[in-house]
């Protein structure tokens, strides 16, 4: 029998993994649900996005993020901070739902036809 090949999440085949897309999106973010901090999502994908933030956010922190949709309400989402760059931002790695991941896919779609236009 041959072994089959396996690629852990982080790893991306050619040609295939995360659409990123660059949404005007205002957020607020925080350790809790209340997000007292804001920012701009400059970068997203279902995978995670980088939110531009002059606030600290540290390496490994369980963060909150409650993004403004095109559809005017509020979309919040949970992530762990995989890398911060002082006084610029921060990249988050989703934990999603599945419902919350269709709603990120859907965002996608909408930008990525915004950006056609």
């Amino acid at each position: 029998m041959e072994a089959l090949a396996q690629t852990t999440p982080n790893e991306q085949t050619p040609g295939r993994g995360a659409r990123r897309l660059r949404p005007p999106m205002h957020c607020y973010w925080g350790q809790t649900e209340n997000c007292p901090r804001n920012g701009r999502i400059t970068s997203l994908s279902v995978d995670g996005c980088f939110i531009k933030s002059k606030a600290v956010a540290a390496d490994g922190q369980d963060l909150f993020v409650n993004c403004w949709l095109p559809s005017e309400r509020w979309l919040m989402l949970r992530g762990r901070v995989a890398y911060h760059l002082p006084k610029i931002g921060f990249g988050l790695t989703f934990d999603l739902t599945d419902t919350e991941r269709e709603m990120v896919s859907t965002l996608l779609e909408f930008y990525g036809e915004e950006e056609k236009i």
